[in-house]
């Protein structure tokens, strides 16, 4: 909520839950206007018209979710996204070409249209798998966008 707050320009109280199904209950019953919710829980409760989608945090559209414009295209915020992401990560010592092997068989994996298939119908999106060096510098920006946020809302430590 902090990070669109601040690339939007709105005012909204933050309202930081616990439990992820504490939250819906809220957002369900009116209790709160709106919410960030992962892909997975609240697709069937958009599905079933209990809840509204309006836009998602990703920077494309979510398979499941094909009328639901990113961010970027519904509020004009341009390079906004705000996503989990999955990396399989290995200890920093380990040899390079068990790293290229690894790299090679998840390659391989995810090009597989079943797991492509099965990403999407738990309301991911299914990337192509980057380079090791594409993934290192993917995790630097998102380290600098969300540390420096940390910092302007003067969180640090508090994990």
């Amino acid at each position: 909520m902090e990070f669109a707050k601040q690339r939007q320009g709105f005012e909204a109280t933050h309202i930081p839950y616990r439990a992820v199904t504490q939250s819906v209950t809220d957002l369900l019953g009116g209790h709160v206007a709106a919410s960030f919710l992962e892909a997975g829980l609240s697709i069937p409760l958009i599905k079933d018209g209990k809840l509204r989608a309006l836009a998602v945090s990703s920077a494309q559209r979510l398979p499941l979710l094909p009328d639901v414009p990113p961010f970027a295209e519904a509020a004009g915020a341009k390079d906004y996204e705000g996503v989990s992401w999955h990396m399989l990560l290995v200890p920093a010592k380990t040899p390079q070409p068990i790293v290229d092997r690894l790299h090679a068989q998840m390659k391989r994996i995810m090009a597989e249209p079943e797991m492509r298939e099965k990403i999407a119908a738990l309301g991911l999106i299914p990337n192509d798998s980057p380079t090791v060096e594409d993934m290192r510098a993917y995790i630097g920006s998102e380290r600098l966008k969300w540390g420096t946020m940390v910092k302007q809302l003067g969180l640090e430590g508090s994990q």
